[in-house]
Protein backbone atom coordinates (compact mmCIF):
# COMPACT_ATOMS: atom_id res chain seq x y z
CA UNK A 1 0.00 0.00 0.00
CA UNK A 2 3.09 2.18 1.37
CA UNK A 3 4.76 1.69 -2.45
CA UNK A 4 0.96 2.44 -3.82
CA UNK A 5 0.50 5.85 -2.67
CA UNK A 6 4.50 6.45 -3.43
CA UNK A 7 3.80 6.25 -6.84
CA UNK A 8 0.73 8.46 -7.01
CA UNK A 9 2.74 10.84 -5.45
CA UNK A 10 5.22 10.69 -7.87
CA UNK A 11 2.53 10.77 -10.99
CA UNK A 12 0.87 13.42 -9.34
CA UNK A 13 4.15 16.11 -9.42
CA UNK A 14 5.18 14.72 -13.18
CA UNK A 15 1.88 15.77 -14.28
CA UNK A 16 1.92 18.61 -12.23
CA UNK A 17 5.27 19.56 -14.15
CA UNK A 18 4.32 18.89 -17.73
CA UNK A 19 1.65 20.61 -17.02
CA UNK A 20 3.42 24.05 -15.95
CA UNK A 21 5.86 23.07 -19.16
CA UNK A 22 2.88 23.16 -21.65
CA UNK A 23 1.47 26.69 -20.14
CA UNK A 24 4.09 28.16 -19.73
CA UNK A 25 3.98 28.24 -15.84
CA UNK A 26 1.56 30.03 -13.51
CA UNK A 27 0.14 33.42 -13.60
CA UNK A 28 -0.15 36.16 -11.06
CA UNK A 29 1.23 39.33 -10.33
CA UNK A 30 4.31 41.01 -11.26
CA UNK A 31 3.71 39.19 -15.23
CA UNK A 32 1.34 42.08 -16.29
CA UNK A 33 2.71 44.48 -18.77
CA UNK A 34 4.59 47.61 -17.67
CA UNK A 35 2.73 50.55 -17.63
CA UNK A 36 4.63 53.57 -16.62
CA UNK A 37 3.04 55.48 -13.21
CA UNK A 38 5.60 58.86 -12.89
CA UNK A 39 4.73 61.93 -12.46
CA UNK A 40 5.82 63.33 -15.93
CA UNK A 41 3.64 62.26 -18.90
CA UNK A 42 5.61 63.63 -21.67
CA UNK A 43 6.62 60.59 -24.08
CA UNK A 44 9.92 60.90 -23.57
CA UNK A 45 11.32 60.95 -27.38
CA UNK A 46 8.67 64.02 -27.62
CA UNK A 47 11.06 66.11 -25.29
CA UNK A 48 12.91 69.05 -26.81
CA UNK A 49 13.91 71.14 -23.68
CA UNK A 50 14.98 70.30 -19.78
CA UNK A 51 15.77 73.24 -17.50
CA UNK A 52 17.06 72.75 -14.41
CA UNK A 53 17.80 75.14 -11.78
CA UNK A 54 19.32 74.56 -8.48
CA UNK A 55 19.93 77.20 -5.79
CA UNK A 56 21.35 80.03 -7.48
CA UNK A 57 23.03 77.68 -10.45
CA UNK A 58 20.74 76.76 -13.88
CA UNK A 59 20.92 74.51 -16.93
CA UNK A 60 19.19 74.58 -19.69
CA UNK A 61 19.46 71.82 -22.53
CA UNK A 62 18.11 71.40 -25.99
CA UNK A 63 17.36 68.00 -28.01
CA UNK A 64 19.12 68.29 -31.14
CA UNK A 65 19.78 65.84 -33.74
CA UNK A 66 22.66 64.58 -31.96
CA UNK A 67 21.38 64.55 -28.78
CA UNK A 68 21.73 66.85 -26.11
CA UNK A 69 23.53 70.05 -26.14
CA UNK A 70 23.45 72.88 -23.33
CA UNK A 71 22.95 76.10 -24.23
CA UNK A 72 25.76 77.51 -22.03
CA UNK A 73 29.35 76.27 -22.01
CA UNK A 74 29.95 72.41 -22.68
CA UNK A 75 28.63 69.41 -21.03
CA UNK A 76 30.94 66.40 -20.40
CA UNK A 77 30.97 63.47 -21.98
CA UNK A 78 28.37 60.38 -21.28
CA UNK A 79 26.17 63.20 -19.86
CA UNK A 80 23.21 62.81 -22.63
CA UNK A 81 22.97 59.63 -20.64
CA UNK A 82 22.68 61.16 -16.73
CA UNK A 83 19.96 63.72 -18.59
CA UNK A 84 17.67 60.69 -20.47
CA UNK A 85 18.38 58.56 -16.90
CA UNK A 86 16.88 61.56 -15.33
CA UNK A 87 14.15 61.75 -17.29
CA UNK A 88 12.98 58.28 -17.55
CA UNK A 89 12.79 58.10 -13.71
CA UNK A 90 10.57 60.91 -13.59
CA UNK A 91 8.30 59.62 -16.57
CA UNK A 92 8.21 55.71 -14.76
CA UNK A 93 8.55 56.12 -11.39
CA UNK A 94 5.65 56.66 -8.94
CA UNK A 95 5.07 58.66 -6.12
CA UNK A 96 5.03 56.31 -2.47
CA UNK A 97 2.37 58.99 -1.39
CA UNK A 98 0.30 61.37 -2.45
CA UNK A 99 -0.32 64.23 0.21
CA UNK A 100 -3.77 66.02 -0.58
CA UNK A 101 -4.30 69.35 0.31
CA UNK A 102 -6.03 68.81 3.64
CA UNK A 103 -3.13 66.90 4.56
CA UNK A 104 -0.30 69.51 3.79
CA UNK A 105 -2.61 72.66 5.45
CA UNK A 106 -2.33 70.36 8.84
CA UNK A 107 1.32 70.69 8.59
CA UNK A 108 3.85 73.23 8.94
CA UNK A 109 4.86 74.10 4.96
CA UNK A 110 8.45 74.77 5.78
CA UNK A 111 8.75 70.85 6.61
CA UNK A 112 8.89 70.14 3.16
CA UNK A 113 11.13 72.46 1.59
CA UNK A 114 9.46 73.50 -1.27
CA UNK A 115 9.02 77.35 -0.50
CA UNK A 116 11.22 77.69 -2.92
CA UNK A 117 12.36 74.22 -4.04
CA UNK A 118 15.59 73.24 -3.50
CA UNK A 119 15.52 71.66 -7.38
CA UNK A 120 13.16 72.57 -9.79
CA UNK A 121 12.89 70.76 -13.51
CA UNK A 122 11.05 72.51 -16.21
CA UNK A 123 10.57 70.00 -19.35
CA UNK A 124 8.92 70.97 -22.36
CA UNK A 125 7.57 69.07 -25.23
CA UNK A 126 7.33 68.83 -29.25
CA UNK A 127 3.70 69.63 -29.01
CA UNK A 128 3.70 72.87 -26.69
CA UNK A 129 3.20 70.01 -23.51
CA UNK A 130 5.23 71.09 -20.28
CA UNK A 131 5.66 69.58 -17.34
CA UNK A 132 7.06 71.75 -14.75
CA UNK A 133 8.18 69.84 -10.49
CA UNK A 134 10.07 71.32 -7.69
CA UNK A 135 11.52 69.02 -5.07
CA UNK A 136 12.26 69.89 -1.51
CA UNK A 137 13.35 68.49 1.80
CA UNK A 138 13.72 64.48 2.66
CA UNK A 139 11.44 62.80 4.69
CA UNK A 140 12.43 61.87 8.47
CA UNK A 141 14.01 58.73 7.53
CA UNK A 142 15.38 59.92 4.30
CA UNK A 143 14.56 57.97 1.56
CA UNK A 144 11.95 60.22 -0.28
CA UNK A 145 11.64 63.48 -1.16
CA UNK A 146 8.93 66.18 -1.04
CA UNK A 147 7.83 66.96 -4.70
CA UNK A 148 4.99 69.17 -5.91
CA UNK A 149 4.06 69.48 -9.93
CA UNK A 150 3.52 72.92 -10.94
CA UNK A 151 -0.45 73.81 -10.36
CA UNK A 152 -0.83 71.34 -7.98
CA UNK A 153 -1.49 71.59 -4.44
CA UNK A 154 -0.61 67.83 -3.59
CA UNK A 155 2.37 66.95 -2.53
CA UNK A 156 4.36 63.77 -2.95
CA UNK A 157 6.94 61.65 -1.93
CA UNK A 158 8.84 60.53 -4.21
CA UNK A 159 12.04 57.58 -4.18
CA UNK A 160 15.20 58.93 -3.00
CA UNK A 161 16.71 58.13 -6.52
CA UNK A 162 14.66 59.91 -8.62
CA UNK A 163 15.63 63.41 -6.83
CA UNK A 164 18.93 62.11 -6.30
CA UNK A 165 19.93 62.21 -10.47
CA UNK A 166 18.40 65.50 -10.95
CA UNK A 167 20.65 66.50 -8.38
CA UNK A 168 23.70 65.06 -10.33
CA UNK A 169 22.01 66.33 -13.45
CA UNK A 170 22.38 69.78 -11.91
CA UNK A 171 25.56 69.38 -10.63
CA UNK A 172 27.24 68.20 -13.91
CA UNK A 173 27.77 71.36 -16.35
Amino acid sequence: MKHLIWSAAALGAAGFLVALALTGGRGGPGLGAFTPAGLMTIPLQDIREVDVQTGEDRWHFVRAGDGWRTTVGTSPPGFAARLDGALTLLRNSGPERVLDAAEVAAVEPAQFGLDPPRLRVVVNGSSGSNFAIGFGATNVLGLSHYARREGSREIVLLPGFVADEWQRVGKVP
